[in-house]
């Protein structure tokens, strides 16, 4: 395939097998990210007395972060399709 042609390269079996292993470890750094935000967010919520919503405030400022990078990534797309056309 010539550089710039416009064509799409295929992906070989190997590809597949190493996006899949990249994927799954990269699910798995996010798993344990996760769970060590919600565990030190309870905690200092705990402390500051936040009674029993600090059980579930860690869940709900990880969720809040997440829907602001889907927002972000999604303004970021929506920019580069608009300047790419």
């Amino acid at each position: 395939m010539a550089v710039g042609s416009g064509e799409i390269p295929e992906l070989t079996r190997a590809h597949r097998i190493l996006i899949g292993v990249v994927v799954a470890g990269a699910v798995v750094i996010a798993g344990i990210g996760f769970a060590g935000w919600v565990a030190a967010v309870r905690e200092l919520a705990v402390q500051k007395g936040f009674g029993n919503f600090a059980y579930v405030f860690g869940h709900f400022s990880a969720v809040a972060v997440a829907v602001a990078v889907a927002v972000a990534v999604a303004v970021a797309v929506a920019v580069a399709v608009a300047v790419a056309t």
